[in-house]
């Protein structure tokens, strides 16, 4: 999602003082219409619904997403997004320019994301159709990994993003990474990270199998779906492939893995002009953070350090100097960072009245993993 524009029914809108503190741009219904030139050019199409392009009096580009009546997201979920952009400020978060509240419309107008989803680029349905080469998988997962870091060490309370996907990271013209979408998200005290909940939200293939259980997400919940982030980058392939059968990413890639299988796992669309022994880094990283157990997942700030190594690893490389520093397997001493993470039974735990989370836990226990190639 690019931006967006929320529309609710006249007995969703309810009161708007909660927004009066907002320190963005406040909007009217008409003023958005002459924006988007009556919301002509569809950018895309999100959980609220559509989202438009737009232009501003100085002819900044900006994107509206335009929520459906039949959207089964509504007022809160706009407010808690609204309250919670005007408080952070981060550069790989996506900025919100202003909202609106007028009437039965709301709104909130984001920064403009030119390249669209992270998503797109994966399954390689953008518009230019390019493929990411390595050095920009990694830099995106940098950048992506350092946004949620904020979320959870900067932010004053801190917050839980809970919908952690491809489809929540934008790009903007310089394939710069921009986290999105906080509708879903929730604050919690540090002094305990579990939060308690109701409902159980998320999208298939990315959500923590222990928040399915307990109801309880905390920050490894996140740290759980920006592993499956790391696999789609990795293996240019969606969090759950639908052939010959549907199997979970995670299930997939330690299958392959534990039989040294790299070069079966890594994008092909790359055609081999990666390191081999930085993808084998990179694919720990991402199994570590989907480890059964959240005790076993590092934090994102482990993985941003992690992933830092990678970039440094990458430049070296670039610049010739790659030579000696091949992987052996972690080069955290983290105990919880192991290979043991990867064996632990992954038996469905998830709710047994939805099959396709069922159908994405999927999983079985596996032999352990080897530590990585030897040196090439």
């Amino acid at each position: 999602m690019r931006g967006f524009l929320l529309v609710a029914t006249a007995n969703d809108a309810g009161d708007d003082s909660s927004l009066r503190r907002l320190e963005s741009r406040r909007f009217t219904y008409k003023e958005l219409k002459m924006i988007t030139n009556n919301f002509q050019r569809v950018l895309g199409q999100g959980g609220f619904g559509y989202v438009y392009s737009g232009f501003l009096e100085d002819g900044t580009q900006v994107a509206v997403k335009l929520r459906s009546h039949s959207s089964k997201q509504g007022v809160k979920e706009f407010l808690a997004e609204a309250q919670i952009l005007t408080r952070i400020h981060h550069m790989n978060l996506v900025s919100m320019i202003g909202y609106c509240m007028d009437g039965e419309y709301m709104a909130l107008v984001y920064e403009y994301m030119s390249e669209g989803t992270l998503q797109e680029h994966i399954e390689g349905s953008n518009r230019n159709g390019a493929c990411l080469s390595w050095p920009q998988r990694l830099r995106i997962a940098l950048e992506s990994s350092q946004g949620l870091e904020y979320l959870h060490k900067g932010c004053n309370p801190p917050l839980i993003h809970r919908d952690v996907k491809a489809t929540n990271i934008l790009l903007n013209a310089k394939l710069e990474a921009r986290i999105a979408d906080f509708g879903l998200s929730k604050a919690f005290n540090s002094n305990d990270p579990h939060v308690s909940t109701n409902t159980l939200v998320g999208t298939p293939g990315y959500v923590d199998p222990e928040y399915q259980a307990t109801m309880k997400p905390t920050t490894k919940s996140d740290v759980y779906s920006f592993g499956v982030v790391l696999l789609e980058l990795v293996t240019g392939k969606p969090a759950i492939l639908r052939e010959p059968e549907p199997i979970n990413i995670i299930w997939w890639a330690r299958r392959q893995l534990a039989q040294g299988n790299i070069e079966a796992v890594v994008d092909g669309r790359m055609r081999g002009d990666y390191d081999v022994n930085l993808v084998w880094k990179v694919a720990d990283i991402a199994l570590k953070c989907t480890a059964h157990s959240s005790l076993q997942r590092p934090t994102m700030t482990d993985v941003v350090i992690q992933l830092h190594e990678c970039i440094e690893l990458e430049n070296g490389r670039a610049a010739g100097d790659y030579a000696n520093n091949f992987y052996t397997g972690s080069s955290n001493n983290d105990p919880n960072m192991s290979y043991d993470a990867y064996t632990t039974d992954q038996s469905s735990i998830m709710s047994r009245n939805s099959t396709a989370f069922d159908t994405e836990h999927n999983l079985r226990r596996e032999p352990t993993m080897p530590t990585g190639p030897a040196a090439r």
